[in-house]
């Protein structure tokens, strides 16, 4: 068993449904695995940082200087009510083994699926007693540029790191963002190899870990605007733009749908925001023609636990209808204590 702690860095975090996820993992690979598999989540913290060398040093100290007080409790994170209502989700969510019905569809086999440009570096089969494991948001993913860091999966390509592992000697990079945006059209339907089309708008590191990834996989890019541009890279090839449609259209810049864009199969949003209501108000949301944010979140979560933090055991995670189900149910309970 390997002792786990899991930070999500960036500014601001006091948003971040990342602390929920790795405790629902957790939870469910503990049912799923031997005990010398198993992972022990020691702490799972918020870390307010504008600069990465605060991120890296919370690695170092496993603590922050001053606790930031978590939305979705209004309390201090790490702090007392926070441990409490924490136990208070798992409690119920131990009781959750089917998705919701309105949530089934195409599975994915996380343990045959590999995702292109894996790098050729041997990663351990097996936990290290301590494992150090961090997600980067905004301003961080791009700050992250150090020959001291293994580059798992072309993150320094597309300057763009958004999680990391100590594994006791020195950390791993990695980006999943595009993992996850993939992971997701799967799930609803989109065949990628046969050349399915993906509107983008925007150009930072989210955008260009999808476009890399989408287009890998034998699908095709479109650009439709935003604040920055792919131009500048050259492993981006630009699909013709003959005219103003796309299967899928993600906006990283604002989530704004623009009307003379004709999307053939659905939109995906990139951020995710509070839903209020009781629990089947919001699995409504996130069950409707617009791919709310929450998914592409989960799929990111599952990846990082895929792809570096724990490939041994990706064939014992949970899918990824039955982990959004999951955190509806636990948005449900902390809510209730608001």
């Amino acid at each position: 068993m390997a002792d786990v702690y899991y930070g999500v860095a960036g500014h601001p975090v006091t948003h971040s449904l990342s602390p929920v996820l790795i405790n629902l993992v957790v939870q469910h690979v503990s049912k799923e695995v031997s005990r010398a598999k198993r992972f022990n989540l020691m702490v799972s913290d918020l870390i307010d940082a504008a600069a990465i060398q605060d991120a890296l040093a919370w690695g170092y100290v496993k603590a922050t200087p001053k606790p930031v007080d978590w939305d979705l409790t209004g309390a201090p994170f790490g702090k007392f009510r926070n441990r409490a209502l924490m136990q208070k989700v798992l409690e119920k969510t131990d009781e959750i083994v089917e998705s919701f019905d309105k949530l089934a569809n195409e599975q994915i086999n996380y343990s045959n699926n590999e995702l292109p440009f894996m790098s050729k570096i041997k990663l351990p089969n097996a936990p290290f007693p301590e494992e150090i494991w961090i997600n980067l948001t905004t301003p961080l993913k791009h700050q992250l540029k150090s020959p001291a860091v293994v580059d798992f999966n072309d993150s320094s390509l597309i300057e763009s790191v958004n999680v990391l592992r100590w594994d006791g000697f020195g950390w791993w990079s990695s980006n999943v963002d595009g993992s996850g945006v993939v992971r997701v059209a799967q799930y609803f339907g989109i065949d990628i190899a046969s050349g399915a089309v993906i509107g983008i708008i925007g150009g930072g590191g989210s955008a260009r870990s999808t476009a890399r990834t989408w287009s890998k996989l034998g699908g095709k890019v479109k650009i439709f605007g935003g604040k920055r541009s792919l131009s500048d890279y050259e492993w981006f090839v630009e699909s013709e733009h003959s005219d103003n449609s796309c299967d899928v259209l993600i906006n990283f810049d604002d989530d704004q749908i623009p009307e003379d864009i004709d999307v053939r199969r659905f939109v995906m949003k990139s951020k995710y925001h509070l839903i209020e209501g009781d629990l089947d108000v919001r699995m409504e949301a996130i069950s409707n023609s617009v791919i709310d944010g929450r998914w592409l979140l989960a799929a990111q979560h599952l990846e990082c636990w895929s792809q570096l933090w724990a490939p041994q055991i990706k064939n014992s995670l949970p899918s990824l209808d039955l982990l959004i189900t999951k955190l509806i149910h636990a948005e449900t309970v902390l809510s209730s204590y608001a």
